[in-house]
């Protein structure tokens, strides 16, 4: 099976990782507290007081590492420097003639016959909507098949067709 995958072909140029700062502090103080949890004075009470101590100790280390690792790094659009989010919107046969007019301020489209299986718009774009980068794919025997080029919007051009794709598609952000 051979998934296509938008966020490896978009140019990289535009896109950049980014530390995330407040999650490194985040991970910082999660950590302090699942070592504080590890050095109060054992209980002298028959509970299970100390066992409760050390389990939470040790899940708020283990979360604090988790974010350290998998989540302190983002990417985001390097002009604006805003996060970049992923989207994926499906499209019937009976919506295909809507999305073509709506597409074809944007990129060009070859003639499709209304036999086509499902069809999937891939969105990359930043959260301020100063960028957007998509694709449309059809879909059949577990495979994407990639209908238009990669077209890549900056500006006020990307925050219209976000906005537009919005209001006529019911996409939310």
């Amino acid at each position: 099976m051979e998934t296509f995958n938008l966020s490896q072909s978009y140019p990289t140029q535009d896109i950049r990782k980014r530390t995330s700062f407040l999650t490194i502090g985040l991970s910082i103080c999660l950590l302090a507290a699942g070592i504080s949890l590890f050095f109060l004075p054992e209980s002298t009470s028959e509970s299970n007081i100390n066992a409760l101590k050390i389990a939470a100790g040790s899940l708020l280390a283990v979360i604090s590492f988790y974010f350290l690792i998998f989540r302190a790094r983002y990417q985001a659009y390097a002009g604006t420097g805003s996060m970049v989010c992923k989207k994926s919107l499906t499209f019937s046969k009976e919506q295909f003639q809507g999305l073509k007019k709506y597409l074809a301020d944007y990129c060009d489209l070859p003639a499709m016959s209304r036999e086509e299986p499902q069809l999937y718009l891939l969105i990359v774009h930043s959260k301020d909507n100063q960028y957007a980068a998509f694709q449309l794919l059809t879909y059949s025997s577990f495979l994407y098949k990639p209908i238009t080029e990669l077209c890549c919007l900056k500006g006020e051009k990307a925050s219209t067709f976000m906005k537009n794709l919005h209001t006529s598609h019911g996409f939310l952000h």
